[in-house]
């Protein structure tokens, strides 16, 4: 698909449409309520069963801003990279089609835009502290990159929907969300963007983002088993990412193996049912190895390294 040409102050706003009817009303809504008039809706139907795609149609014929594509149902991968195919703006915004967004989004966004730093803000679920929301209550901090990995860590660096992308960074380096992944390629395009981009990272802690809980797609809702591999691939990632921007330091080491440690755990019950063969990956020796060296070994990690050994003996695994 051919790129068209940017507009600086643009945002392009790209919402994966699959079966929403419920909820894409009250999506589209929050977005053509902007406060920022600047925008371009580029909608990409993956192909619904539902009325979503005709509500959708009904909307652009209402808003010339609103651009709907229909696809054959492809994935969520698919439909993010053909929104950033179509984009015409400076930047872009990504949006799930089951949320919504606070009306100053954009506009509080792009007003702390400075030099190469990265734009990030607050999510909620709870839907009624979103509706008692009040312009002037958040605050606003910057952190450095080298403290990346407590932003992974209260959880800023795995969702695309709560930061504002560089167009012209994605294209340069020709970055697209992973195809061929279900769970986690979120994670490994922000990945790949932030080491792009470069610079460090401004939080707007304010939730201008409300997102439905049991989000399909989430780590606490994955019954599979190929989880255990979804793992490895994600801290492979983030932990190739820490080395190549060099700030692979122990501050970020003994985060990452603490995070890793409970991730691996809670596979495991995600997964038990389906495949306890997943504990003769030479992964759970690794990365406890890695926690008792950095003093990671709380008395709450020790129990669950019982339980595992205790399933292993279980199973007849050594």
């Amino acid at each position: 698909m051919e790129k068209r040409s940017l507009e600086k102050g643009k945002v392009s706003i790209v919402i994966p449409v699959y079966n929403v009817e419920a909820y894409i009303r009250e999506c589209l809504d929050s977005v053509l309520t902007q406060t920022y008039r600047k925008i371009e809706v580029l909608i990409i139907d993956d192909g619904s069963t539902d009325q979503s795609g005709e509500i959708c149609d009904q909307y652009a014929l209402q808003e010339d801003r609103i651009l709907v594509v229909h696809n054959k149902n492809r994935g969520v991968s698919v439909a993010r990279n053909t929104g950033i195919d179509l984009a015409t703006g400076e930047y872009i915004l990504f949006v799930d089609s089951d949320d919504q967004i606070h009306p100053r989004l954009l506009e509080d966004c792009l007003a702390s835009i400075e030099g190469t730093v990265n734009v990030m803000w607050d999510q909620t679920s709870e839907h009624e502290v979103w509706e008692q929301l009040q312009p002037g209550q958040g605050s606003v901090e910057v952190i450095g990159r080298e403290h990346f990995m407590r932003l992974y860590y209260e959880d800023y660096m795995n969702p695309p929907f709560n930061k504002l992308f560089r167009t012209e960074t994605i294209r340069t380096h020709g970055l697209q969300f992973p195809e061929k992944m279900s769970l986690g390629e979120d994670l490994l395009f922000n990945l790949r963007y932030l080491q792009a981009a470069g610079g460090d990272y401004k939080i707007l802690h304010f939730p201008y983002y409300y997102y439905r809980e049991n989000r399909t797609g989430s780590l606490s809702n994955s019954r599979r088993r190929d989880l255990l591999q979804v793992q490895k691939d994600c801290f492979g990632g983030v932990k190739e990412f820490l080395q190549r921007t060099e700030i692979w330091t122990e501050e970020n080491a003994q985060i990452f193996y603490g995070i890793y440690w409970d991730r691996l755990f809670l596979t495991w019950k995600l997964v038990k049912k389906l495949d306890h063969s997943i504990l003769k990956d030479p992964i759970w020796q690794e990365i406890w190895r890695e926690c008792g060296k950095r003093g990671l070994c709380t008395w709450k990690r020790r129990l669950k390294r019982w339980i595992i050994k205790i399933e292993k003996i279980r199973y007849g695994f050594r």
